[in-house]
Parts: C-alpha cells; sequence; structure tokens
C-alpha cells in the first residue's frame, strides 16, 4: 500500500503539492557529477520487496555530508513539504522540502 502511494506521488506529483508528508524508507544519496549536485532520498520497496520508489528530499536545517548524515539503506523517517521541482519546460521531479530527517 505505502509503495503505491509513493508511487502515485511519482507519477501525479500535481495532486499532492504542498501536502504535509511523512514517509518511512531507507536512506539513499546520490552525486550528480553534471551538476555538481548531491541528492538525498528516502527509498520504500513494494511488498516483496522486488520493486523500489523513492522521493527526494531537502532539509530544513543542513547538515554536513556524510558526517552528520546516515549511511546508506538506514532505516529514516522523513517528514516534510511535498513540492514539485521544475528543471526546464514542465520537466522536474517532486521532492519533500523543508524536511526532517529522523532514524
Amino acid at each position: 500500500m505505502v509503495y503505491s502511494m509513493v508511487y502515485q506521488m511519482v507519477t501525479d506529483p500535481q495532486k499532492y503539492v504542498g501536502k504535509r508528508i511523512k514517509m518511512k524508507g531507507a536512506f539513499s544519496t546520490y552525486f550528480d557529477e553534471e551538476t555538481e549536485q548531491r541528492f538525498f532520498g528516502c527509498v520504500i520497496k513494494d511488498a516483496l520487496a522486488c520493486c523500489s520508489q523513492g522521493l527526494a528530499f531537502e532539509l530544513a536545517k543542513p547538515r554536513k555530508y556524510p558526517s552528520e548524515f546516515p549511511s546508506q539503506g538506514t532505516p529514516i523517517t522523513i517528514i516534510g513539504t511535498f513540492e514539485f521541482e521544475k528543471i526546464e519546460d514542465g520537466i522536474g521531479f517532486p521532492i519533500i522540502k523543508d524536511a526532517k530527517m529522523y532514524r
């Protein structure tokens, strides 16, 4: 059920923009060498653990990476506001902004 809700948020983000989101999953991070930007995510697996879906998040209070972050795969809870960040020409990605992260 939770996996399908996150899937809906990713495929139809406009329905959720501005809503407060609480999500439990695994910590993930990715560094985009082209933009030299680090992204953080919370990933949830489906019931059979064969597929996963996640949302990027941006913390309300910045932390130093990697010393103030959990390791990849650590269980976390994220609470923040769902937004859709546009990159160009309507293309973009869903993200949880002003997030608090708990282990």
